[in-house]
């Protein structure tokens, strides 16, 4: 069976205007220049209304309150996507781009705006000021994580990341209970988009601590043996070529060692449809993304059908 060709035609990139996302910006553009893709830059704003106690079932507002209302928030809307626009004219000039303000729940807007204009690819930051609590990623992340119907693109935490370079080395990080012929596939064809090297690892959990080195557990020795074998067989099937690490640990500090054997540009892990048993890998998503020195391409499973 052959594989669909994967593509990034479409990138949505939501932006608060936070320094996490003025950050990310270059490597949108970045990442829309290297595969020739168009950009919808997407603000989301509230309802003035809400501001001003219309949730309250007590409180009434006269008709010329509500006029006033309604105008404020054209007012603020109009304020809003000028600021969007000088947002792409710095950030995105000579690319094929456009901009658009909607209303209502952060992550709720982001998802139905992706579903209309089917994007092939979301990039936002880990977390920018969508929300004031110090969670490790934001909520309205962990909300696009999970329900995207797409790609998603994220940030390493720190709120400042270097400018954009051409991703030159990918590690392609695999579930070693489910080593996916299909993830291998589109990982490998995210490679060739940018021309770069692939390598691939997985993570081999230690048993509870004991007086044995994890690595000299025979339990641990087993599974390492098995999943390269397994990789190898598959990059052979593939035919492929890419360098292998099969690591001992934590998922995240894992991955981080991979990265720095590799001087990796981006991580790709994957995840399946919502009624998919998630996997290893997919229960520790958010534990990669936060340990991760470089952004993660989180596929989704909708991705790799076959043709």
């Amino acid at each position: 069976m052959t594989h669909r060709p994967f593509r990034i035609q479409k990138i949505l990139f939501p932006t608060d205007f936070s320094k996490a996302s003025e950050a990310a910006a270059s490597h949108v553009a970045g990442f829309a220049k290297e595969v020739d893709a168009r950009v919808a830059i997407l603000s989301v704003l509230p309802l003035l209304s809400g501001w001003h106690g219309m949730s309250e079932p007590h409180f009434t507002f006269s008709n010329h309150v509500l006029k006033e209302l309604a105008l404020s928030q054209e007012d603020f809307e109009a304020s809003y996507l000028k600021r969007l626009e000088a947002f792409k004219e710095h950030h995105f000039q000579n690319l094929d781009c456009k901009v658009c303000t909607v209303t209502g729940g952060v992550a709720e807007a982001i998802l139905e705006y992706a579903g209309e204009m089917q994007a092939d690819l979301i990039m936002m930051p880990t977390r920018g000021t969508w929300t004031p609590r110090p969670f490790l990623i934001g909520s309205v992340t962990t909300k696009v994580l999970h329900y995207a119907r797409c790609a998603v693109w994220t940030t390493p935490h720190p709120k400042e990341l270097e400018l954009f370079r051409p991703y030159r080395q990918i590690v392609c990080a695999m579930d070693y209970r489910l080593l996916s012929e299909d993830l291998l596939v589109r990982a490998s064809q995210v490679a060739k988009l940018f021309k770069s090297r692939l390598s691939v690892m997985t993570a081999i959990p230690c048993p509870a601590a004991s007086s044995i080195p994890c690595a000299e557990r025979q339990s641990v020795r087993l599974l390492k043996t098995e999943s390269i074998s397994t990789l190898k067989h598959l990059l052979h099937e593939l035919s492929l070529e890419a360098p292998l690490h099969v690591l001992e640990g934590t998922v995240g500090e894992a991955v981080r060692q991979a990265v720095g054997i590799e001087d990796g540009d981006l991580v790709i892990i994957g995840r399946g449809h919502l009624d998919d048993p998630f996997g290893h890998l997919h229960t520790h998503a958010y534990e990669i993304i936060w340990n991760s020195p470089c952004p993660v391409l989180n596929l989704y499973g909708h991705d790799w059908a076959q043709s």
